[in-house]
């Protein structure tokens, strides 16, 4: 069974930017928040996959 890719910090900040830009500033501020941090580089690599779980869930609430 193939293990899948490790995110980057780059990955992870192309999906929040795309988010951001369609109007979930906050939303994601407050996940980040959430893990600890005010900025990206801040959240642990080991919450990457937690952390865009949750922003995908944002397309869900609306």
């Amino acid at each position: 069974m193939p293990t899948e890719p490790a995110l980057t910090l780059e990955a992870v900040r192309a999906v929040l930017a795309d988010k951001s830009r369609a109007g979930f500033t906050a939303q994601i501020r407050s996940l980040l928040q959430k893990y600890g941090a005010d900025k990206l580089s801040g959240i642990d690599p080991a919450n990457y996959k937690v952390l865009l779980a949750d922003v995908e869930e944002l397309n869900n609430a609306t």
